[in-house]
């Protein structure tokens, strides 16, 4: 499957002559393969491309606050990055000046309610985040924890975590 994956890819970026500038963006569970690793894939691709495009790697996981992500973790990720494309492409050509004097050209991103919103930094620091406990002031979504961790399988506190034989 992965070769016809890189063949596809290498027919997709052949018919791309670079006039779109349109990148590919590659995402893969981390639980797919123990063998094929996000760098493996990422070096084998571009092995493929001869030069022909460039390939890299990054696995955000670090930036985790802990856990498998849920179902809604993985969603939120989606959305958060179509609209985070969505952005740059609407900034792109933009010069160095004009970002900085527009603070629509730095922002942050998150979800509010049921909607993906930018942000001015300055305003979700100094407003919107508690920072002590490394949360939003507005929690609008609390109501339905007990909810999500129920759909999503995840343990209640004290129960006992089959995978790792822990208690949570």
């Amino acid at each position: 499957m992965l070769a016809r994956d890189i063949e596809h890819l290498r027919v997709s970026f052949a018919k791309d002559r670079g006039q779109a500038k349109a990148g590919k963006l590659i995402l893969r569970n981390e639980h797919a393969s123990e063998t094929y690793t996000t760098e493996v894939i990422a070096n084998m691709i571009k092995e493929e491309a001869h030069g022909r495009f460039e390939s890299r790697h990054a696995i955000p996981g670090h930036v985790q606050q802990g856990g498998t992500p849920s179902p809604m973790d993985r969603c939120r990720a989606i959305r958060l990055a179509v609209r985070c494309i969505e952005f740059l492409e609407g900034v792109a050509g933009k010069s160095k000046g004009d970002a900085v004097t527009d603070w629509t050209d730095c922002v942050v991103i998150g979800i509010k309610g049921a909607s993906v919103v930018f942000g001015s930094m300055e305003k979700v620091e100094k407003e919107e985040t508690n920072w002590k406990d490394r949360r939003p002031k507005d929690e609008s979504w609390l109501e339905l924890k007990t909810i999500v961790d129920t759909l999503s399988g995840r343990p209640k506190p004290g129960d006992c975590c089959d995978s790792c034989g822990r208690r949570v």
